[in-house]
């Protein structure tokens, strides 16, 4: 008697729309595969309906929420990215779901982002394409990041990264991790990186003590014509807070691509013109996509035959 397919869901639409490695091994896998209608992140109810049935899923920044986990049939859940704070972990253990993540894979990818984000931010050139574009010639004085300091609140894969390539643009760089040792990057703690940074980029996850770090009290302690960018998560910072320090100051220009709720909409933010706003797309390039889609589909495959997951979750890979 033949054995029954086993049927998996995948979300994340940088994996569903670009072709490459990662579409070809999940084609050889076997499994039937089913995919959201919806082009944005699904809410709990939608994601619950789409994995009636599913053993293991690919999970974009959809709301896997206990409402979701508990009491489905999965067995396995890949993160397409590397947080999870979309995932219950606590429903995920009582369910006995195995969680794993695509650690590194996009790393590259949005530590380049990063460093994008921070000289467009220093140099205002989405503001500069809008005005030519509008028939304006005017030539709005930027600022230097040679010799300016760079706060990296943490430092992690992509911190470092992000550290290696501003050092190459002649910046100082300086970091604030509880939970990485000294290296070669000097960690100072996080008061003295806001006194001292003239640029902060985050690469923190979001967790209980990181939610609103940048408030308005820390927000109005960063230097004066300061930029803060966040490739990180979204509610890591107060946008309506930052939305108040960048009319008011202190702040010079911030750029995001992450946001407490997404798509972003009704926002304070989306009037200013000295903020950049960009889709949570830091892991969206040809290389990067492949790269997580190959390690998303091996650990799915690795996790549903219940062998060891590389990047257990659970066991802090």
């Amino acid at each position: 008697m033949p054995r029954p397919v086993t049927l998996v869901a995948v979300t994340p639409r940088g994996f569903r729309q670009s072709p490459g490695r990662h579409r070809e091994l999940l084609e050889s896998t076997g499994f039937e595969v089913r995919y959201p209608t919806q082009e944005r992140p699904l809410r709990a109810p939608e994601l619950r309906e789409l994995l009636a049935g599913c053993e293991g899923v690919i999970l974009g920044v959809d709301d896997a929420s206990a409402e979701v986990l508990l009491g489905s049939a999965l067995r396995v859940v890949v993160r397409f990215g590397i947080g999870v704070d979309n995932v219950d972990l606590p429903a995920a253990r009582q369910q006995g779901i195995r969680v794993s993540r695509t650690l590194g894979a996009t790393t590259t990818s949005v530590a380049e982002l990063t460093i994008g984000l921070m000289l467009a931010s220093a140099r205002g050139i989405p503001q500069m394409d809008r005005a030519v574009r509008g028939g304006s010639w005017s030539r709005p004085t930027g600022l230097e990041l040679a010799g300016r300091t760079l706060g990296l609140v943490g430092t992690g894969r992509i911190g470092r990264q992000v550290a290696d390539r501003a050092s190459a643009l002649g910046m100082d760089v300086i970091g604030h991790d509880p939970l990485a040792a000294g290296g070669d990057l000097p960690l100072v703690g996080f008061d003295e990186l806001i006194a001292r940074s003239d640029v902060v980029s985050i690469h923190a996850p979001l967790t209980t003590s990181t939610r609103h770090l940048f408030d308005a009290a820390v927000l109005s302690r960063m230097r004066p014509s300061s930029i803060l960018v966040n490739t990180a998560r979204g509610g890591i910072i107060d946008e309506v807070a930052l939305a108040a320090a960048l009319t008011h100051g202190p702040l010079h220009a911030a750029a995001l691509d992450s946001f407490e709720e997404e798509p972003l909409r009704d926002s304070p933010l989306l009037g200013l013109p000295n903020v950049i706003l960009t889709p949570h797309s830091g892991a969206s390039t040809v290389e990067g996509v492949e790269r997580a889609g190959v390690i998303a589909v091996e650990e799915l495959c690795r996790g549903l035959a219940g062998e060891p997951l590389l990047y257990d979750v659970e066991a802090g890979r």
